[in-house]
This record gives C-alpha cells, structure tokens and sequence, in this order.
C-alpha cells in the first residue's frame, strides 16, 4: 500500500528578509527515497527541518500521519560528553529495547567499544554513533541530513547497501552522487525557492536535467556528447560497473573526466602556478603511533610532477595526520619529509576558518588578494572570483553569520585555491558541498598542472580527481596505481579469489560423459556465431556513443543506451550456454 506519510502544503519559509523556500507542496509516501540537491544556501537543511519539525514553515501546512515514527540525522547533532557510545545510543524516550538490539547496530556499523565515552570518538566513529541512534529507532521516516559525511568508504557501502533495501521511507540530502544514484527513487531539486521533481534515481534526473536544458547544450556539442557518454555509464548501473574487463574500465575513467551539468556561470579559477622544481616532495621512512596504536610506518614515496593521489582508510587510523606531517603542521616520530624549493603548498582542512560573522563575503576574501593573476596572465578581481565561486553580487554583501555552513565552506575552500600552490592537500574537501560546487571544484582539479594529495569519503570525487592511492590497513600504507572504482575492482577479486581458496575440494565420483548430442552441437555452434554477433553490435554502439561528431539527440542516446543494454544481458546468457556446452564437450 502507497501510503501518504507526510504532507507539506504550499510551505514558504523566510530567514529574515531572504526567501528560502516558496510554495513547496508535496507527499512523502511509504517506501519512497527522496534523494535532495541544491546549491549550498539553497534550503536542503531547512526543508529537512520543517518536514523533521525543527522548524516551523513561515507560511503553510505540514501534516503527517498520526502515530508517524521519524528518526532524524542531522549535520551535526549535539551529545552529552560523558556518555558512552550505548548510552548515547539508547532513546531518551519512547519505545527502549534490549541492549543487545543497540550493541548488534553498532556492531555493523564499525563500533565495538561500547563504553567508550562520546567526547574521545573521532568526528567519523561519532557519525556512527549518531547514525546507529537512529536506525536504532526503526522510524516509519528517516530524515538524513548529509549521512556520509566523515564516514569511511567501507561504512558508505554498507549504509548504501541497507538504504537500497529498506522499505522505510527516506528523505536525504547528500552530495556523494554514488550514494544518490544507488538509494534514490525520486530526486527534488531546489533552485532558488522552487522544487523541481524527478522520478528516478540521479541518473534519470541527470536525463531530465539533460531534456530541459537541450537549447543550451545544442551550443556546445562536445560537451553534449561527454554528458551523453556519463549517462550512458550511470544508466548502466553499478552492478554492471564492477564486472567488467579493462577497456570498459578505462571508458569508465573516460567517462568520468567531465563533469554532468553545464553551467551557466564562467568557472574558470585556473590561478597562475609557480613551476615544480626537480625535487618535489620526498617522504623518507615515516612512522607514526598514537599512544600504543602503530598509525603507519615505514612509508617513503618521491612525488612525481602532476601527481594525483587519494588517501583512504577507517575512520581513525591516520589520515589526517599524515597530511599535517606532509603540511609541517605534525612531527613524525620517525622519519624525514623534504620539500622542494620551489614546492607551495594550499592546505584545505576539515574545520573552518574562524571567522568574524560581521565580515562580508566580499570583505573575507578582499582582505588575503583583491586582485589575483590566472594561468593566462589575466589579472581578475575578489568579486569576479567570487562570482566564479557562486557568490553573485547581492550574496557579495551578506554577512557570513547569515551564510549556510556550505557557503562557508565554499568560501574557505576560494581562499584555499586563490594563491596559485603547485602542491594541493585537502582533508575531506567534499563535505558539507553541494554537487554543482563539487563539479567546479573538479574541473579546476582536472586542468590543475602541480600536484594533489586528497583525503576523501567520496567515491565519485576520488574517481574523477586522483589516479593513484595510499591505502591504510592495519599500521602500514598500501600503494595501489588506479582510482577508488579500479581499487574496488581488485578487492572484489581478491576477495571473490580468498573464498574460493577457502572451500574445501569436494571429492564428487566421476561421471561418464557421452559429449554433445546433435541438436547440442548444432546449438553450440550457433551460439558461437551469435555471440560474435552481438559482440559486433556492441562494437558498433559504442563506436557510436563515442564519436563526437554525431549530434545524437537525449532520446537517441538513451534508446542507444537502453539497446546496449539488452545486448549485454543477451551476450551473458549465451556465453553462460556456450560454457555449459563447452564443459560438456570436453569432459
């Protein structure tokens, strides 16, 4: 049953003389996932809170079912230091089970230590304790405010996975558009107070984005067919994604060089870079402990020039710290970093700057530089930088005690990239970003000539911006030559190959085999020829989807996409057939 659960009738909401939200009217039903998008400041956290009851609607109704059960993850929720994790976990009211229900979620969720206290927890094992807190409820609604911020790759997988199978319904904002293209059914968009919806998950909304904007796009046709050539990828799915050989690996890194959406804004903050010297950046044996717990050691690695490298591992075990090693904010306990002379870096951290909140945007960024000079030697000014960052001129003159935690974000990251290093660190750059922020963000690190280093959760941003990464396991830093989809690639197979090894042989009697019968080689045969068939199709298509000079149209590339498709599922069958046969014409 398609039930109503929660209505929001022609809701507006007003942050002081600024229009949020105007007019938004729709219903959350049973077994809907909501995915929301938006700029930073567009409203995300605010429609939340009103659906969540935080806030109260300006003008309008929100109605929900009498007995509805909501469990609501917000961005940064408060908690009482001196509880532990199970504590922190247990309902201050309503229905409390027994604790074993509280200890087996955050079990899966990467927690042990129950008892351990709330202040001592990493930013990302106290996101897993809000998270578990409440799943914990078993809500007829979760609200998700940003759910993998701070969390590591393998605790997204695992939330993304649980999401996906729920038949809880679920409205969320996040801007890890892997997560939004595995959970979502439906996707809201917000642009300047309006909600504009979706059905689908984020690759129909990319469609849909794609149909409304054919006028603009038909201006640029190269980048019309890049966005053709990712949708065509997203629409395949992530299960096809991992199975398969490497020329598709490689469209995938192709397909990923580009970012969706096109804007309607100039985005070029490519800012003049010194050149690198022969020396770049050297790490000579570093090792670093925490108390009796071994971080990493031994690590030594020269940077190359226009290397771009990911950082990933579990939340707590060193990552950030390695990168204040590397920034000389951090001594090691052993072992030698050495820059080159010619070596600046940019440093983006997770937290902030302090700023005064009386100071304006405009004011902010005009007292590092009001004039920077680009890679092309033209000089452009605080407010054009600004408008580049998405700060037009009225949001120029806010007050940063006025701006969305994202805009601040946004605005630390501008001054972060505006001094033109040749050496880029960022620690977590993605969270708290909208999705079109992160797209510029990627298309600057896409033309970016120094070096990066990157610690990110997010597995679409690590794809597009890095080619190498340093894996943390158990003390010591695996190197892996590839991206995070790549990485995931091989840790499937190793794994797919550690339980195969793992079964014991099973010792069945032999069987006398009378090979193929007639009609089962004239079958043979002709799956042979068909296989050759489809895989030419294939071929074929893909020659077509990748050659720029076609004007293919959005419906002649998805009718191309949803072909494809077909093809492939029909090639698996046969080959699975063509297997079968083929065992039993050699046994």
């Amino acid at each position: 049953m398609n039930e109503v659960l929660l209505t929001l009738e022609s809701v507006s909401f007003l942050y002081g003389d600024r229009i949020i939200l105007q007019d938004v009217s729709f219903g959350i039903h049973n077994s809907e996932k909501i995915g929301i998008v938006g700029i930073n400041g567009s409203g995300k956290t605010t429609l939340l809170n009103i659906i969540g009851g935080i806030i109260k609607p300006s003008t309008g109704i929100v109605t929900s079912r009498k007995d509805l059960k909501i469990g609501f993850l917000e961005q940064n929720p408060q908690f009482i230091p001196e509880l532990s994790v199970l504590q922190h976990t247990i309902p201050t009211q309503g229905e409390i089970k027994d604790e074993y229900h509280y200890k087996s979620i955050l079990s899966r969720l990467g927690i042990e230590d129950y008892n351990q206290k709330m202040i001592l927890l990493s930013g990302g094992q106290r996101r897993k304790a809000d998270l578990a807190r409440v799943l914990a409820l078993e809500p007829d609604l979760l609200i998700l405010d940003e759910p993998t911020n701070h969390l590591d790759l393998d605790t997204i997988e695992w939330l993304q996975n649980y999401l996906a199978d729920t038949n809880k319904a679920i409205i969320f904002v996040t801007h890890d558009r892997y997560f939004l293209d595995a959970v979502s059914t439906k996707i809201i968009e917000i642009e300047r107070t309006r909600l504009f919806y979706y059905e689908g998950n984020y690759s129909a909304y990319i469609h849909g984005k794609l149909i409304r904007a054919t006028d603009s796009q038909r201006k640029e046709t190269r980048r019309q067919a890049q966005l053709k050539k990712e949708l065509d990828w997203l629409n395949r799915g992530a299960k096809a994604r991992t199975s398969k050989p490497k020329n598709h690996i490689d469209r995938v890194k192709e397909l990923l060089s580009k970012s969706y959406l096109i804007s309607n804004q100039d985005l070029d903050i490519s800012f003049q870079i010194d050149r690198m010297g022969k020396t770049i950046l050297e790490l000579h044996r570093l090792s670093k402990s925490y108390a009796s717990r071994v971080l990493f050691e031994d690590l030594d690695h020269n940077f190359q020039n226009r290397e771009r490298i990911g950082i990933i591992g579990p939340n707590g075990c060193g990552k950030t710290t390695l990168l204040k090693i590397i920034a000389g904010e951090d001594e090691p306990d052993i072992g030698v970093v050495k820059a080159g002379i010619n070596t600046h870096f940019a440093y983006y951290k997770q937290d902030e700057d302090l700023f005064d909140p009386n100071t304006t945007v405009y004011e902010y960024i005009a007292q590092f530089a009001e004039v920077i000079k680009t890679e092309n030697g033209n000089k452009i000014t605080a407010a054009e930088m600004l408008k580049r960052f998405l700060f037009d001129g009225k949001m120029q003159q806010m007050k940063l005690g006025s701006l969305s935690g994202g805009e601040r974000k946004r605005l630390y990251l501008l001054k972060a990239l505006m001094f033109g290093a040749n050496f880029i660190i960022m620690d977590e750059p993605t969270n708290d970003l909208d999705i079109r922020t992160l797209e510029i963000i990627e298309d600057y690190l896409d033309a970016f000539k120094g070096c990066l280093l990157i610690v990110s959760h997010d597995r679409f941003f690590l794809d597009r911006t890095v080619d190498y990464l340093f894996i943390f396991q158990e003390g010591k830093i695996r190197k892996f030559a590839g991206n995070y989809s790549d990485y995931l690639l091989v840790k499937r197979f190793e794994q797919e190959e550690d339980t195969t090894k793992k079964k014991p042989a099973i010792l069945r009697p032999k069987r006398i085999s009378k090979g193929l019968t007639y009609n089962e080689q004239r079958e043979f045969s002709q799956t042979e020829k068909d296989i050759e068939k489809i895989e030419n199709q294939l071929i074929e298509l893909e020659d077509k989807l990748n050659d720029f000079s076609q004007t293919l149209t959005p419906n002649d590339y998805h009718q191309i996409s949803i072909t494809i498709l077909k093809l492939e599922e029909q090639h698996q069958n046969l080959l699975n057939r063509w297997l079968e046969l083929s065992d039993k014409q050699d046994s």
